[in-house]
């Protein structure tokens, strides 16, 4: 029911390729996993509180599709 699952399935629908990520410890609690396998998005752990998690997804958002075209920061209902 998040708005980043809805943007992410909308945009899966648009044809977007993009990377999931969730904090390390909440990856084993929600259905991110799930959603990663739906839509073929890549599923990298990083702590949104970390800058090196964070240097580190967007390095690999980089490799992985040369340009980044936006960034949806949507954490405040997580359950951590």
């Amino acid at each position: 029911n998040s708005i980043a699952w809805k943007v992410a399935l909308r945009a899966h629908e648009q044809g977007a390729r993009f990377i999931l990520t969730n904090a390390p410890v909440a990856l084993r609690m929600g259905q991110v996993k799930e959603l990663a396998q739906h839509t073929g998005a890549q599923l990298l752990p990083a702590d949104a509180t970390s800058e090196q998690d964070i240097t580190k997804l967007y390095d690999a958002a980089q490799e992985e599709f040369g340009k980044v075209d936006f960034i949806l920061h949507s954490i405040g209902m997580s359950l951590n």
